[in-house]
């Protein structure tokens, strides 16, 4: 076994700090985002063969005043979610369901589901941003978070790093989950 695989976290972390600024560092990764087509039906399997649970299910946009940007154009859309806690990892299950202009539809259209992203909780999002600017990444899609006061930034790296890192902010201490 190699050292690599014996820590796959490291793998992520070096591969992403190939093409990240020096003055970004990205330490806390809490969450891998998995797109599927049918969301009942993949935690119900999960649950019944692995015995992973309970998941926490949620649709957003969840508040009216809640905002999500593709490729920096105003979007509306619609998702299922499903969150459960594995270990110190949260894994996010999203289905689609509304909209054209989101990279969740258009990644399962292209793969038929699987690992999307992962995502990175940073303590200035703004900051961030306009380091990895600097380096020709762009942000995919963003948007406001499920608690208030969130925001997040899906990251178009998926040439640099073979996958989409995305960004959290939240205001205060965090535990790293999405919703309690």
């Amino acid at each position: 076994m190699t050292q690599d695989s014996a820590n796959p976290g490291k793998a992520v972390q070096d591969a992403i700090a190939k093409v990240l600024p020096a003055t970004v560092k990205l330490s806390r990764a809490v969450q891998i985002g998995v797109v599927v087509p049918n969301l009942e039906q993949t935690t119900s399997l999960l649950t019944s063969i692995f015995g992973i649970g309970p998941f926490h299910f949620i649709e957003w946009p969840n508040r009216p005043e809640a905002k999500y940007y593709y490729r920096g154009t105003e979007q509306k859309i619609r998702i299922k979610q499903a969150f459960v806690q594995l270990g110190a990892l949260e894994v996010e299950f999203i289905q689609p369901i509304e909209g054209e202009e989101n990279d969740y539809k258009k990644f399962l259209d292209r793969t038929g589901g699987g690992i999307h992203h992962v995502l990175f909780e940073v303590p200035d999002i703004e900051v961030v941003l306009q380091e990895v600017a600097k380096v020709g990444i762009e942000i995919l899609q963003a948007g406001t978070g499920i608690r208030p006061g969130t925001r997040w930034a899906l990251l178009d790296t998926q040439k640099q790093v073979g996958f989409l890192v995305e960004l959290r902010h939240r205001p205060g201490n965090s535990d790293g989950a999405s919703i309690s």
